[in-house]
């Protein structure tokens, strides 16, 4: 299959998109639109069909969504989407964080040597442009946006390549469900503000160690919303039992 991409010139170019990731691409707007929920089957005939692809392409994207944690194939059930739990979210983190921390401080160094920040700080403004004018999720996906341009900037592929590896786009979905972005959304933005002025400093060292007080900070918000959670699970379970 193509697509048409545009290009810098205002002009259109055609990019081949892989089997493959169509099935992937397909998943994640499912997930969106919310018909695979955690513990959701995935009909692997269903997504062929639509797709009209032939079964080899799905089966290969969903062995890459099991490799990276994202749903479980099962022997007596195919492919069935893997919950996250709160504690699981922020095991995540914990690797998740040290790895953007090296992309924002290559980052700032090559902006440190000359490299156009500009990008970059178009990236920013979407994040604050009306921040949840379009919605939690979307507001998330601003923040990855920015991070894959740091990504891009600071030159090392392998960053993207791990933090694709251990399905960051599918995990914050689960995010926007486990915590009240919107309640948060000045914390967030008040956090890659300082993100992204230090990359645009060049100060990598100060870059770093703000990704790792965010994610920090995130965990907090996770752990405080699934205590919450669980106290009015509590208090639903003594009513019934009352």
């Amino acid at each position: 299959m193509t697509v048409l991409r545009l290009t810098d010139d205002g002009g259109a170019s055609e990019r081949r998109v892989p089997a493959t990731e169509r099935v992937l691409d397909h998943i994640l707007a499912e997930m969106d639109a919310g018909r695979l929920a955690a513990g959701s089957r995935v009909n692997a005939a269903r997504i062929a069909t639509t797709l009209q692809l032939s079964a080899a392409p799905v089966r290969e994207a969903l062995s890459v969504l099991a490799g990276r944690g994202v749903l479980d194939l099962l022997p007596d059930r195919g492919a069935v989407m893997r919950p996250f739990s709160a504690a699981e979210v922020v095991q995540l983190w914990e690797l998740i964080a040290p790895i953007a921390a090296v992309g924002v401080q290559l980052a700032a160094q090559a902006i440190a040597t000359g490299a156009d920040p500009a990008p970059l700080s178009q990236r920013f403004a979407a994040i604050c442009e009306d921040p949840l004018g379009a919605g939690p999720l979307d507001f998330i996906l601003r923040l990855n946006e920015w991070h894959a341009v740091a990504n891009e900037l600071g030159g090392n592929p392998f960053v993207a390549v791990i933090l694709d590896r251990l399905g960051v786009a599918y995990w914050d979905r689960y995010l926007v469900q486990l915590i009240d972005v919107a309640a948060n959304v000045e914390g967030y933005v008040a956090n890659y503000r300082r993100m992204h002025e230090a990359v645009i400093a060049g100060d990598g060292r100060a870059a770093a160690a703000i990704v790792l007080y965010h994610a920090e900070w995130s965990s907090g918000l996770v752990n405080a919303a699934d205590t919450a959670r669980q106290a009015r699970k509590g208090r639903r379970g003594r009513h019934a039992t009352n």
